[in-house]
């Protein structure tokens, strides 16, 4: 199976400027999901999940994601690992180590509920933002705790490949303060994955984009939309890396087709046809009809496109 996962995604490298999203959709459950589910009822976030998912395949999206529904990015996987505990204030109390999986059921479910011909993207918390993003309590060096967690996730990167087209890890830490360690945890994350890897850093990262293009991931994911800058930034290094490129912002403003038309141009002049096309970053916050709107516009204006340059 994981033969035919891999050989399926690298048929669809070939087609040109693929859309996919960065991770999480604005779908929750209600009130009335949650008491049917206690205590043996059906689980309230698959319905999420199909909500999410449908949200992108009706917009046309091509590589999809779970929407990352059962919680935030941060509570995801600190609920899930050994040595978080979860308050208020999450708090590292105890060596971080992998209990299970943690997002593999939900990968799995979703590859139910869509069409063979469309690609699946896990998503994982990078150890980096992990770390910082909590309060550490246990650990005196925050290099031991982040290689520890590294460790841990990349066990779970290992179990989402079996089901997975591509792995993306989410390290929005590193543009706000960019470690020396940050090659050795994208290695040991990913050290086990056989599937195309993305790194997503979203923020303005002109300022280590020389140090993320040297980094072992094959994608490199990033706001181009509200950082247009990046452009010029990238266009000015060699390198070889895919890059999956926002050109609609997260914010609740909807941009005009010309608009994200122009963006998708400057994508295709700066990175060809082989770069992929997504929103800047997650869209959890937006409401989910304003979501929707983003993704469809978003793979109307790319379709356009392909029909100048065809």
């Amino acid at each position: 199976m994981l033969f035919i996962y891999v050989l399926y995604y690298h048929l669809m490298l070939d087609k040109e400027l693929i859309t996919t999203t960065v991770g999480s959709f604005p779908a929750l459950p209600s009130k009335k999901e949650f008491m049917d589910a206690y205590p043996r009822g059906p689980d309230p976030f698959e319905t999420c999940i199909r909500e999410a998912v449908n949200a992108q395949l009706d917009a046309g999206i091509e590589l999809v994601t779970d929407g990352q529904t059962r919680n935030v990015m941060i509570r995801l996987y600190a609920s899930k690992l050994r040595g978080f505990r979860i308050r208020e204030r999450i708090s590292i109390v105890d060596d971080i180590a992998y209990r299970g999986n943690i997002t593999v059921a939900d990968q799995k479910y979703l590859r139910t509920i869509i069409p063979e011909d469309t690609g699946v993207k896990g998503v994982i918390t990078g150890p980096v933002t992990l770390v910082n993003s909590v309060e550490n309590t246990h650990y005196n060096d925050t290099y031991e705790a982040v290689m520890d967690a590294a460790n841990a996730l990349g066990r779970e990167a290992a179990a989402l490949a079996e089901v997975c087209d591509v792995i993306q890890l989410d390290e929005p830490f590193l543009s706000v303060e960019y470690p020396e360690f940050a090659s050795e945890t994208v290695e040991r994350v990913f050290c086990d994955i056989d599937v195309p890897t993305s790194l997503h850093v979203c923020g303005d990262v002109s300022s280590i984009a020389r140090e993320l293009v040297e980094l072992p991931v094959d994608i490199l994911d990033h706001e181009f939309a509200a950082n247009p800058q990046l452009f010029d930034v990238y266009d000015d290094i060699d390198h070889r890396k895919r890059m999956a490129v926002g050109v609609v912002t997260t914010d609740s403003g909807l941009e005009s087709m010309d608009t994200i038309l122009g963006r998708i141009r400057k994508a295709y002049d700066t990175f060809g046809t082989g770069c992929m096309i997504d929103p800047d970053c997650g869209l959890r916050m937006l409401t989910p009809e304003i979501a929707v709107k983003k993704l469809e516009y978003m793979v109307r204006a790319r379709n356009v496109f392909m029909k100048e340059i065809n």
